[in-house]
């Protein structure tokens, strides 16, 4: 009788793991496949399985955490960063006390998508900066000074921004620019104005030379950042500081598009240190500059 016992035990033991192996195939067979390096692979491929009790092997987890990290270098690595419309110029300006001249070097030429202005980004030294020294990010051929021929009849947004407060907006500020966000924003302003002139002219109530005034011509040409004693000053250049409109449009994009916790909350002509922010024209820092621009023409 015991003998019998123990035939029909291993007999059950057999069927229970046929079954158990059977559960696990169909299992695995029910499964998507990816092609990962060239082969086909089974999602949350699942390893051996102890023959005692049927249990998962203890790699399980990091052989599937290595399928998927392979996988992911596949797909990144054939996927292009998306380029910027305009090509960028990285500057810094070191402050020199002497002839209150700065002294401008090229960080890096041309910074033609993301992926190349977060490698500058991300490796610079933003906390070694020192007090009155710039870093600019400018359109490729455009020097950050305002007596370049691209800057000579424009101005800048300026905002003074506490130092806790000054990388990231610095950050969000050269993402928007670089982006087009500014630049877009101006030249939505301008195409109302532009069906108008064009109605204009087909009735003869307008010259076509009024076709290429205005706003048609402004452009966003770069960003600065500034340090001071206990804030930076963070600007945003234009092309056309007697654009009214451009101007307008252009603080309200920033103000719009800037995170709510870094939007500044006053603006006044004159730019006292006790405002927020504030826009002047190049040809008003100082006296001095109309005549230094005419002997640099």
């Amino acid at each position: 009788m015991s003998s019998l016992t123990a035939a029909l035990q291993e007999t059950r033991a057999r069927l229970d793991d046929s079954i158990t192996r059977l559960d696990q195939n169909r299992c695995i067979m029910s499964k998507p496949t990816i092609q990962v390096n060239g082969r086909e692979s089974l999602v949350n491929e699942e390893k051996t399985v102890n023959s005692g009790s049927g249990s998962r092997n203890s790699n399980d987890n990091g052989s599937i955490a290595a399928m998927r990290k392979s996988l992911h270098q596949n797909i990144i690595g054939k996927l292009r960063p998306l380029p910027f419309q305009y090509r960028w110029t990285v500057w810094f300006d070191k402050h020199c006390d002497s002839n209150n001249n700065n002294r401008l070097y090229v960080l890096h030429e041309d910074v033609a998508d993301i992926a190349t202005f977060y490698r500058v980004y991300n490796n610079y030294p933003w906390d070694k900066i020192r007090l009155r020294d710039s870093v600019h990010i400018f359109r490729k051929g455009v020097k950050p000074v305002p007596d370049d021929p691209e800057n000579r009849n424009g101005g800048c947004w300026t905002f003074r921004v506490p130092k806790a407060k000054s990388q990231a907006f610095f950050h969000e500020i050269a993402i928007l620019c670089m982006a087009n966000e500014f630049q877009a924003a101006l030249e939505s302003g301008s195409s109302c104005r532009s069906l108008s002139t064009y109605v204009s002219i087909y009735l003869g109530q307008s010259s076509t030379n009024n076709l290429f005034s205005g706003t048609e011509h402004d452009h966003v040409l770069g960003v600065s950042t500034s340090v001071r004693f206990n804030s930076h000053l963070i600007s945003v250049w234009n092309k056309l500081g007697s654009n009214e409109r451009s101007i307008k449009r252009l603080e309200a994009t920033i103000l719009d598009r800037l995170s709510p916790e870094l939007r500044p909350t006053t603006a006044a002509a004159g730019g006292n240190s006790s405002y927020s922010y504030f826009y002047k024209r190049h040809a008003e820092h100082d006296e001095g500059f109309q005549k230094q621009a005419d002997r640099r023409s």
